[in-house]
């Protein structure tokens, strides 16, 4: 997109038209060994599919392809997202627990800069370790238990109080006689 300065209408925009190529349904060309090496690192930093293939300058259907069709494709991949994945859980367990590292603090005294070596602590993280406990221990950290059980019913009906036009309707639809207490009727 570039800017241009029109008299009659002020600044306007002027839109490059990109040339598109005709390749649906056709394998991506791009391919060589270099890729998946590339792919398990850039995984392996923690981009998405759809980043991998913008920083590949690939389209994201050139990666599904090639999950499905280059296996050492797919390997490199999946270990770049796991690489990832085990560095995000040491660092939320670390998060859970509380940490400590080397820091150095640099203050101006007398017009000179000191720098002071010291150890940063940072405490463990209540959010931090209740995430990992709904995940890692969800039978017992969960936030809804369910509890199963049966409830039954007792019917009691009194017919005492029907009249016989009342009571051959009933035998009628085939009730002769009340079954026994936790039968189905049927």
């Amino acid at each position: 997109m570039t800017r241009k300065n029109n008299p009659r209408k002020g600044l306007t925009r002027q839109y490059s038209v990109v040339p598109t190529n005709n390749t649906a349904g056709k394998p991506p060309n791009k391919w060589n060994e270099r890729i998946a090496y590339r792919v398990m690192f850039l995984a392996s930093i923690g981009l998405t599919e759809k980043q991998i293939s913008i920083a590949l300058d690939i389209h994201l259907h050139s990666i599904s392809y090639w999950k499905r069709t280059k296996p050492e494709f797919l390997e490199a991949l999946q270990k770049g997202k796991s690489e990832y994945t085990d560095r995000v859980e040491q660092s939320l367990v670390e998060c859970a627990t509380g940490y400590s590292h080397p820091a150095i603090h640099f203050a101006v005294i007398d017009g000179k800069v000191v720098q002071t070596p010291y150890t940063k602590h940072y405490t463990p993280s209540d959010t931090a370790m209740i995430f990992y406990l709904k995940n890692r221990a969800r039978d017992r950290w969960q936030d809804v238990h369910k509890i199963e059980g049966a409830i039954q019913h007792r019917h009691i009906l009194d017919l005492t109080n029907l009249s016989i036009e009342e009571l051959k309707v009933l035998e009628k639809v085939g009730l002769k006689e009340l079954p026994a207490h936790g039968d189905n009727v049927s």
